[in-house]
């Protein structure tokens, strides 16, 4: 369905991702609602678009603030989650009920109020698929060693509620895997930015500490691809129900994203080697075949141009990382 003149909400749209994808929908024409409890979301995100926004400061758990929210939207996009990997392990319960139980909450409300599309923002749910490269239609809870975290867990648990909805209950919805994403506006708060976290070293004059021998990999995904392919979900009406992932399908290891910064920002730090962590991934990389050939996405900005980018804007808001 077309963007413009519709009505949509975006969980999370105070966060990282959310507020990028809310930018991208007020150029696109559309009427913008947002619902964000502040907890990891910042409001100097979305300043410059308050003016043209609806902002309710609520949690998708409240029955009440997500009835709200929801009230005559026609496409919900569902980015709200706790995406604290060390916060999952240390208290999963918490986890769960907001990455599985909210979304659950969510689900049922948009089916009452009839939405015409609810677009999902999941993750790696592969674990360590070995050498393969991870494709949406693996049989992920098979593979040996997946779920590797209470996050992935219940984002897998968010996912199957999500596929019910759309064969069950009729309430259209697509999932999306995103591998990991970057780029401006995200802070070295969240564990799960390496890129954040190793930039804000190397600016910062410190040490870039890498987790086992950096030989790990991950797929690192510039945040305006991953809005591309959120709108692309939304203008294809033949895939409710579908599945996508959204990387770049290209590898970079973890020491080598370390020697990267450094050349880019023209640093010199350290890069040091600490024990590596339980239930880390391997390697991440996303097989892109099913959302190129159906919804003709594909990646635009490399890593190098990225990061150029991102520490450009890292140099600017320090105080804020």
């Amino acid at each position: 369905m077309p963007i413009a003149n519709c009505r949509v909400l975006v969980t999370g749209g105070a966060g990282f991702v959310g507020s990028h994808l809310v930018e991208r929908l007020l150029k696109e024409g559309a009427s913008v609602r947002v619902l964000d409890n502040l907890s990891t979301g910042d409001m100097r995100n979305i300043d410059p678009f308050l003016s043209k926004i609806k902002l309710i400061v609520g949690d998708i758990r409240e029955k009440d603030k997500v009835r709200k929210a929801i009230d005559g939207v026609d496409i919900v996009y569902h980015q709200a989650a706790q995406i604290n990997p060390a916060k999952a392990v240390s208290d999963p319960f918490f986890d769960f009920e907001v990455n599985a139980m909210g979304t659950l909450n969510l689900l049922l409300e948009a089916n009452r109020q009839k939405v015409k599309k609810l677009i999902f923002a999941s993750t790696n749910v592969y674990g360590n698929a070995g050498s393969e490269t991870m494709k949406e239609d693996m049989p992920t809870l098979a593979i040996k060693d997946t779920l590797l975290s209470p996050y992935a867990a219940a984002k897998v648990s968010a996912e199957a509620y999500l596929k019910v909805a759309n064969d069950e209950l009729g309430l259209p919805t697509v999932r999306l895997r995103y591998t990991n994403v970057f780029g401006p506006r995200q802070l070295s708060k969240s564990e799960s930015g390496v890129i954040a976290i190793f930039v804000k070293s190397a600016l910062l004059g410190k040490p870039m500490v890498i987790f086992g021998d950096g030989t790990h990999s991950r797929d690192f995904v510039y945040i305006d691809d991953v809005v591309d392919a959120n709108i692309l979900a939304a203008l294809n009406d033949k895939i409710n129900g579908d599945v996508f992932n959204v990387g770049t399908g290209v590898e970079t290891s973890i020491r080598g994203l370390a020697v990267l910064i450094n050349k880019i920002a023209k640093t010199d730090v350290s890069i040091q080697f600490s024990q590596e962590r339980v239930a880390d991934f391997i390697r991440v990389k996303a097989d892109l075949t099913h959302i190129r050939e159906t919804l003709g996405f594909t990646p635009k900005v490399n890593i190098e141009k990225g990061l150029e980018k991102y520490i450009e804007w890292c140099r600017n808001n320090l105080d804020r990382l």
